[in-house]
């Protein structure tokens, strides 16, 4: 229905001076108030999400902005890495020490690997026996 139809119920509804039961118009307005109040609710919300929205956004650029500047700074010379020798020698051997070490527990490592596929390939030899058989 439109608001014509709508308009020509009324006006008939008047003409033929029929009576409304009462209370039925305070009704009707407190069933559009409730839904104008719905309807506003709901645009109210919307704008709410739409402004943390932006807020989000907006605090988000900034963060990203202050990270980009602090990477992009050099570092002062006074908070620039010293070297922790002085003697190249005792440096290249403590360095020779450290690769020795690093070394020595990824073969070990790669021992236990070994075994671990030996037990493997032992099991899918036996799987592979039976299920032939």
């Amino acid at each position: 229905m439109n608001d014509k139809e709508i308009d020509d119920l009324i006006n008939k509804a008047l003409r033929e001076e029929q009576a409304l039961p009462k209370g039925l118009s305070e009704r009707l307005e407190r069933q559009i108030d409730s839904w104008a109040a719905e309807e506003e609710k709901k645009t109210r919300s919307f704008n709410l999400k739409r402004s943390l929205y932006w807020v989000s956004g907006i605090a988000a650029a900034i963060l990203l902005c202050v990270g980009i500047f602090q990477y992009s700074t050099p570092l002062q010379p006074h908070e620039q890495m010293a070297d922790t020798y002085t003697n190249p020698k005792e440096a290249a051997a403590t360095a020779q020490k450290a690769l020795l070490l690093m070394s020595q527990n990824l073969n070990k490592g790669f021992n236990q690997m070994d075994n671990a596929q030996q037990e493997i390939n032992k099991v899918n030899n036996i799987l592979n026996k039976h299920l032939n058989d």
